[in-house]
């Protein structure tokens, strides 16, 4: 029988094509991916990331035991030291430090994935994790398909973000992750399953909004424009 884990995967498997079908992801494989959509992107992710290690501090405070506590160290640090390194190779495929790529101010699809975020770390640790886990899940699968299938070419400016994905330690993380997340599920009532299920879904569905940010630039201003009438 398939692990929790494995039958969430499977029952959302067209949100997975979806985010690597999306014409962003696919503008990094071809190397295509414009200045201010990837700059847009760095900026908003740069926030997100941080919301991400907060989300860690309050998974922090939930842990039974201190092995927990050292393991969401250790992914704290993950992100401060190792997942900057993405951010870098864009900015200098634009020549741009990656400094000045960061802004203060969140994006409608960005707050929203972290507004989901933090009401899940105002949840179980099951719950937290659900809500966590599509995002490294997503990435990394996506990153070792394209180089299964057709890897990025040498002198494409993004190839960096590509191998940082698909490295030997993204892919190590994502399996610890992976069986937390299902001994978790393992020890929860039928009901907070349910709420796991749900916050992974709509994970899900947030990754797949974050690049569609990204590709059109989306932000407060645009998204009124488009809702006024002509």
């Amino acid at each position: 029988m398939s692990s929790f884990a494995q039958q969430l995967r499977s029952r959302h498997d067209d949100l997975f094509e979806a985010f690597y079908a999306h014409p962003f992801l696919r503008s990094l494989a071809d190397g295509t991916a414009g200045r201010e959509s990837v700059l847009h992107y760095v900026g908003q992710d740069n926030q997100y990331l941080t919301a991400y290690m907060r989300c860690y501090g309050a998974g922090i405070a939930m842990s039974p035991d201190r092995e927990w506590v050292t393991w969401f160290r250790d992914s704290i640090n993950f992100l401060l030291e190792d997942e900057v390194h993405p951010h870098h190779v864009m900015c200098e495929a634009f020549g741009v430090d990656y400094e000045d790529a960061q802004v203060d101010r969140l994006q409608p699809p960005a707050q929203a994935y972290i507004d989901h975020m933090m009401r899940a770390a105002g949840d179980t640790l099951g719950v937290l994790i659900a809500a966590l886990l599509p995002c490294p899940w997503t990435y990394i699968w996506a990153a070792q398909r394209q180089e299964a299938e057709a890897p990025v070419a040498d002198d494409n400016p993004f190839r960096g973000w590509w191998e940082f994905y698909a490295g030997d330690s993204s892919t190590a993380m994502l399996d610890d992750y992976i069986a937390r997340f299902d001994a978790l599920a393992e020890q929860a009532s039928p009901a907070e399953r349910e709420r796991m299920a749900r916050a992974f879904e709509d994970s899900c569905h947030h990754e797949i909004r974050f690049w569609q940010m990204a590709w059109t630039q989306e932000t407060w201003e645009s998204q009124l424009a488009s809702r006024l009438p002509a």
